[in-house]
């Protein structure tokens, strides 16, 4: 063979690899997104489990079966895509058994020419007289050599036959078992549609339900969302105080360093104890005597918003955007951010700062970023609520039953912050998380890891 067309054929055999390489990952990957989406649908399926027994609540049950059709249609996406993707594989491993067959029937053909030529050879002259005609001994020892070769390069090319037989046959194998798993996931693909139908149709029953009572209900989400409101600028307030703090703290550090650079020594020209106004006064005489002194003056830094360490942290924050952790491990989001449309209720508009998310009672729930717990209250109706600051932005959490977190705890990534709360009314676990950037709240969903 020579050397350009074994290239060749190395290069294709490195190209196949790579891409069925590529495949498998992509089939991993949406074989991981399918166990997550399953897990969900799960939880959506224990968590209607607990609702329904009371179905006053059942504003809450609409909220999670139309999570649980959403992670359906997106569990059916995804086996839609594995199939097409395991089809493309087939495909792959089809054309792969079709250059092995051409190889082996090409291998065999140029074996049975051989054995061919072997023959006539033989009817010619024997192998002794082809050696006993040699001209001298040297000659005599070259084609015993020759014929040992001849015959060790007929076993080879039967081991060549053999091995890409046995190849031809696993490729086969693989190619039988893909099917089979093909078929697998089409039926599961099938019976995932099914479903979806049936919760469909439950939903609609469910909401010609609610909207007979309708009027009632808009009465008591609107009541819902006055004391949400109250709670809301409850959080607005923390967060101005929080944010002035910052700033003060700031610029009373940038008052004792210039101070500092000015010549000032603390404990002895000025101490904590004082006033902003006397730091003022005291950086303005140190100025003026650097003037009587011909001394060059000393450039006013600009003023500063966060203390350098806060800015790292907020830097470090913002740096994570998309990959910070959940604050529970396990949930359905049934409350997005932002302004929407009740799905019931079509008449209340919901504005909410941050998302809801439904999970199962007693459920950790953890700080998502490191930072200082700036407070920590008790909501009217018996929860807890917590707020993190990480420099300029915040981390809220509503929903407690209990909290493990006192105010100006600091906290680490991930650390348990306190467990969730489980309403008596109607057996709904909702944690409300939000994200604040200074003074307003950003979707938290845009700050999370995609699941």
């Amino acid at each position: 063979m020579s050397n350009f067309k074994y290239i060749g054929l190395l290069l294709i055999a490195l190209l196949w690899s790579q891409g069925t390489m590529a495949q498998s990952k992509k089939r991993q990957e949406l074989e991981a997104r399918k166990v997550r989406i399953m897990d969900e649908i799960e939880l959506a399926n224990r968590i209607l489990a607990e609702t329904k027994k009371d179905r006053s609540n059942s504003l809450g049950t609409i909220e999670t079966v139309q999570q649980k059709i959403k992670l359906r249609e997106k569990l059916i996406r995804t086996l839609d895509r594995e199939v097409e993707l395991m089809e493309e594989e087939e495909a792959e491993m089809q054309r792969n058994i079709d250059t092995l067959r051409v190889r082996v029937e090409k291998q065999k053909a140029q074996y049975a020419h051989m054995i061919r030529q072997a023959y006539k050879s033989r009817k010619n002259s024997s192998r002794l007289m082809f050696i006993l005609s040699s001209e001298d001994f040297n000659q005599a020892m070259r084609r015993i050599e020759y014929l040992k070769q001849y015959s060790a390069y007929r076993q080879q090319k039967i081991k060549e036959i053999e091995k890409q037989e046995q190849e031809l046959e696993e490729a086969i194998e693989r190619l039988r078992i893909q099917k089979v798993r093909k078929n697998a996931v089409r039926g599961q693909l099938q019976e995932e549609n099914r479903k979806l139908s049936n919760e469909k149709l439950s939903q609609e029953e469910a909401i010609k339900t609610y909207v007979a009572m309708e009027k009632d209900l808009e009465k008591k989400l609107k009541e819902k969302l006055k004391e949400a409101a109250k709670v809301e600028a409850q959080i607005e307030k923390i967060i101005a105080e929080e944010i002035a703090k910052a700033r003060a703290l700031a610029a009373r550090k940038a008052l004792e360093d210039r101070a500092i650079d000015l010549g000032l020594i603390r404990g002895k020209d000025f101490s904590s104890n004082t006033s902003n106004a006397r730091m003022e006064e005291l950086i303005d005489a140190a100025v003026k005597a650097r003037a009587a002194e011909n001394k060059p003056a000393i450039a006013k830094p600009e003023s500063f918003e966060l203390t350098p360490a806060a800015r790292t942290l907020a830097a470090n924050f913002e740096a994570n955007q998309k990959r910070l952790p959940w604050p529970v491990e396990r949930g359905l989001v049934t409350g997005n951010f932002g302004p929407q449309r009740h799905p019931v209720v079509k008449s209340v508009i919901i504005d909410s700062k941050g998302i809801d998310i439904t999970t199962e009672g007693n459920t950790p729930v953890k700080a998502v970023f490191g930072g200082t717990v700036t407070r920590r209250w008790r909501l009217p109706n018996g929860q807890l609520a917590v707020v993190i600051s990480h420099g300029n932005y915040f981390t809220v959490y509503l929903g407690f039953k209990e909290a493990s977190v006192d105010q100006d705890d600091v906290v680490k990534a991930g650390q348990q912050i306190g467990i969730t709360y489980t309403n008596p009314i109607n057996s709904q676990t909702v944690l409300h998380f939000q994200v604040w950037k200074d003074n307003q709240a950003v979707n938290p969903l845009l700050w999370l890891s995609s699941k």
